[in-house]
């Protein structure tokens, strides 16, 4: 989804069901649980949907609509993350 809100393609098929099965028994043992896993599922969901009011809203839209603790969020990773900076100014490009 945030691949076609950057002008890409959307697969119409994901990854064979053995390969995410596979994947999602990697990510259980490995990735974060707790509260770790409370905050990245948080700030996913909350970078996932300020590209999305971006891209549909614009930027003005997104300051607007977005509550201020998630354009915090938001905002950090602006600052830090180059790929989600990358990723925002291609879609506020496309408008």
């Amino acid at each position: 989804i945030v691949q076609k809100m950057a002008g890409g393609e959307m697969k119409s098929e994901g990854m064979p069901r053995l390969l995410g099965e596979v994947m999602a028994g990697i990510m259980t043992a490995a990735g974060p649980k707790g509260v770790n896993f409370a905050r990245y599922s948080l700030d996913y969901h909350i970078l996932r949907n300020y590209l999305h009011v971006l891209d549909v809203w614009g930027e003005e839209g997104a300051n607007n609509m977005i509550p201020a603790y998630s354009l915090e969020i938001v905002k950090k990773y602006l600052d830090t993350d180059e790929s989600f900076r990358a990723l925002a100014e291609k879609i506020k490009s496309k408008r």
